[in-house]
């Protein structure tokens, strides 16, 4: 089973807590979001689950393995950021499988892919947009199929579809999107 652990997760610049033992556990097929003001602290722990960031203190556990000092390229994990990633001349189906294309996923895969993420994120109208022609929930870049191809997948995003799951310790709210 493919799942994501925190245990106790902290994280320090110098003596300035940042993250204040974050517990969170992400079961497979589940979507988390991460929402919260500027400067709480959302993208630090997005970056140290996907070990862009050193953890200080706690443990992240990934498909049950202690993960926690594994480089990036070790863990499995994609992360993808909020519309600013997006490539302005390509449109959202290219956009989509940009990744996946990257890789060498063969087209008629990469299609599949694409055609079936559009599809749960009820993306498939805006294929053949731009992503200056999209407004902001319909913009996400959450519908990357390539994070189908990896264990799980960090993202900077809005979900179209959320419901309120907890809030952790630190004061950061989760959501957990539905899928339909």
């Amino acid at each position: 089973m493919s799942s994501i652990e925190l245990k106790a997760v902290e994280k320090w610049f110098g003596t300035v807590q940042v993250i204040k033992g974050v517990d969170l556990a992400v079961e497979q097929g589940e979507f988390i979001i991460f929402v919260g003001p500027s400067g709480c602290g959302k993208s630090t722990l997005l970056r140290m689950i996907a070990g862009l960031e050193e953890t200080s203190r706690g443990q992240i556990m990934i498909a049950g393995r202690d993960a926690t000092a594994e480089p990036p390229s070790k863990r499995g994990l994609a992360m993808v950021f909020q519309s600013y990633a997006l490539y302005p001349h390509m449109s959202v189906r290219d956009n989509m499988g940009f990744s996946l294309k990257a890789a060498g996923v063969p087209k008629a895969e990469l299609d599949r892919q694409v055609n079936e993420a559009a599809k749960v994120l009820k993306l498939e109208p805006f294929l053949d947009r731009r992503p200056r022609d999209l407004s902001g929930v319909s913009a996400s870049p959450s519908a990357d199929p390539s994070c189908g191809s990896r264990r799980r997948s960090c993202s900077m995003s809005r979900c179209p579809i959320w419901t309120q799951r907890c809030a952790s310790r630190c004061g950061m709210k989760s959501l957990n999107c539905i899928r339909p």
